[in-house]
C-alpha cells in the first residue's frame, strides 16, 4: 500500500529499516512454503499477497487496490510482519485453501469446504475434513472453524513443525503429505 510505513505505528517504522523491508519480512515468511504450492498459485488468475495497514484478514473476491481491480487477497498486517507472528501465513492459508479447493472461483468451495481442484486435492479435503471434528487443533484460534483450522495448522507447521506435531501429529503428518510433498504435486 502507498505510503504505509509512513502511516504505520512509530514501532513498526522502527522495527523496518526501509520502506522495502515489510516486503522483504513477507518474502521470508512466503519462502517456507514449498516451490510446487508457489507454482501453482503462481498459475491461477487471482491470489494476491497485500501488505496493508491494521487487521491482516482474507478477502474473496473483488478488491481495488492502488485503483486496480484484483481478486482473492490476502491484506497482511504490516504490525503482524513487524511483530514476526504467525498471521502472515494464517492469512495466504485462507488463499490457498481457496485456491486449491476450486481455483479461487468465488462461487467455488475450499478445500476445507470438500473442494479440490484434481482428483487427489478432494481426496486430501476429505481426510482433512475428517481432522477437524477431532478436537486437536492448536490453540483456540485452530479450533474455532475448519478454514481456521487449515490456515492455522499450516501457518505452524511452516514456523514451528515439532509444536504442531506435539498438539495435532495427524494435521502435521497431512500436511508433510500433500502440500508439502512434491510427489503429491505431480
Amino acid at each position: 500500500m502507498p505510503r504505509l510505513l509512513t502511516q504505520a505505528p512509530r514501532w513498526v517504522r522502527e522495527a523496518f529499516g526501509h520502506d522495502w523491508a515489510p516486503v522483504e519480512a513477507l518474502s521470508v515468511q512466503a519462502h517456507l512454503l514449498p516451490a510446487m504450492l508457489w507454482d501453482y498459485m503462481l498459475s491461477c488468475a487471482g491470489g494476491f499477497a497485500v501488505i496493508c495497514l491494521g487487521e491482516s484478514y482474507y478477502l474473496p473476491g473483488p478488491a481495488t487496490v492502488r485503483g486496480q481491480l484484483i481478486r482473492n487477497v490476502a491484506f497482511v498486517s504490516v504490525e503482524d510482519l513487524a511483530r514476526d507472528n504467525d498471521r502472515p501465513l494464517h492469512v495466504i492459508g485462507h488463499l490457498i485453501d481457496h485456491h486449491l479447493g476450486c481455483g479461487g472461483d468465488l462461487d467455488g468451495p475450499r478445500l476445507t469446504g470438500g473442494g479440490g481442484v484434481t482428483s487427489g486435492w478432494q481426496q486430501a479435503a476429505n481426510r482433512l475434513n475428517g481432522l477437524y471434528p477431532l478436537g486437536y487443533g492448536l490453540d483456540e484460534v485452530a479450533c474455532s472453524n475448519i478454514r481456521d483450522y487449515f490456515a492455522q495448522s499450516l501457518a505452524i507447521y511452516c514456523r514451528d513443525r515439532q509444536r504442531l506435531n506435539v498438539a495435532d501429529p495427524q494435521i502435521c503428518r497431512w500436511l508433510r503429505d500433500t502440500i508439502f510433498d512434491e510427489r503429491f504435486w505431480q
